[in-house]
């Protein structure tokens, strides 16, 4: 009875508005039949009231939207490497109590989540750099067991990484050979090595999965791999010793951190080339990690040196919040709803966890020895 009540309201409401001046009626209609906020927006109108719907009954799916949307905004898990202690710390998302911590073979630091969320593969190497070992590898570890199922090959040395969206190709830097390696999970092999940059370091691939950037440390360069052809394209000058990228949503823009030249590099990832660039600070603070909020208005970036995290605006570049962390940051992620900030802080073995409206620390959460990398899963 009740929800026939509601539907004979949207049904009289919708003609209403298909027959009032300056609406057509399409665009309302198609959303009239699907609960959420402009439902609720329309039933508390006078037209509502005059029809008698029941705003209770109307309100109930809005509130179950705002909540679903709520609970999607927290990470599930928050997944960090340790790369002194040679493991990952496991954190809820919720409680951010620890879940786990899974020992690893190898010095830990680059780390990503499976798209599923099932997974995650953390950059594997020896403690002595420089040499390549048999610990050199990208392990998969299984989140629900907590366990290592399997490594795979991954070059020399590997230090960060990325998955393209689709699942189907790791790249890897190898820093001490100066490739990068284009990797098969399905098998766990190396399919090419390509030559980039000296010491290259950083991989983020964009959310199309089309191109690959790679920084290099020495070379002060980055190398785009187009994944179609599985070819070096471009190699193009950033600042001295270019840290980690971030690219935007839509994978038209590009940020990059450059650790000695002390700035943050605005990028145009159509054409592969540097628009803008901005000191950070007093230029001596060491950019490293960086991330972009999902509506690619913000830019947070980890200063190791500076022991703090910054959020620039993302056009400008400009420093517009700033927050001390613990010392050392390295890596950062963020919320999937971008309103939470997580750092790794090497000196300090804690996570600092920043809200990004007010640029407040909430919590410091301890981990393993030297954190290095963190990911977040949804």
């Amino acid at each position: 009875m009740n929800n026939h009540r509601v539907e004979l309201g949207r049904i009289a409401l919708r003609r209403r508005i298909k027959r009032s001046n300056g609406w057509d009626g399409h665009g309302w209609r198609a959303q009239l039949l699907r609960p959420g906020p402009t439902m609720m927006r329309l039933l508390t109108t006078r037209a509502a009231t005059s029809l008698g719907v029941s705003l209770v009954l109307a309100a109930e799916p809005v509130a179950v939207h705002a909540q679903t949307r709520a609970a999607a905004a927290t990470p599930r898990l928050i997944v960090v490497s340790n790369e002194r202690s040679h493991d990952l710390t496991v954190l809820d998302g919720a409680t951010l109590q620890t879940v786990a911590t899974i020992p690893l073979p190898g010095r830990a630091r680059g780390v990503r989540i499976s798209r599923d969320g099932r997974h995650a593969y953390v950059a594997l190497s020896d403690d002595r750099p420089q040499t390549p070992g048999p610990n050199d590898a990208i392990a998969e570890v299984d989140l629900a067991t907590h366990r290592v199922l399997r490594r795979l090959s991954a070059g020399t040395d590997p230090e960060q990484f990325a998955i393209t969206p689709d699942g189907r190709r790791m790249v890897a830097a190898n820093e001490d050979a100066g490739n990068a390696s284009i990797i098969d999970p399905a098998s766990g092999k190396v399919l090419v090595s390509l030559v980039v940059g000296t010491e290259p370091e950083g991989v983020t691939v964009s959310p199309d999965g089309r191109w690959v950037y790679v920084t290099a440390e020495t070379s002060n360069t980055i190398s785009v791999i187009d994944m179609r052809t599985e070819k070096v394209v471009a190699t193009f000058v950033v600042d001295a010793r270019p840290r980690s990228v971030a690219f935007s949503p839509d994978g038209r823009l590009a940020w990059s951190t450059s650790e000695v030249g002390g700035s943050v590099a605005r990028i145009d990832a159509r054409r592969h080339r540097v628009l803008a660039r901005m000191r950070i600070g007093t230029g001596e603070e060491k950019p490293v990690g960086v991330a972009v909020s999902p509506d690619a208005r913000w830019v947070y970036v980890a200063l190791g040196g500076g022991s703090a995290l910054v959020k620039l605006d993302a056009t400008t570049l400009r420093e517009v919040g700033r927050v001390p962390i613990g010392r050392r940051p390295w890596g950062v992620a963020l919320s999937p709803d971008g309103r939470v900030a997580y750092t790794a802080n090497g000196l300090t073995d804690d996570v600092s966890v920043v809200d990004t409206r007010t640029m407040r620390v909430t919590r410091s959460v301890k981990v393993g020895t030297r954190p290095w990398g963190v990911a977040v899963v949804p």
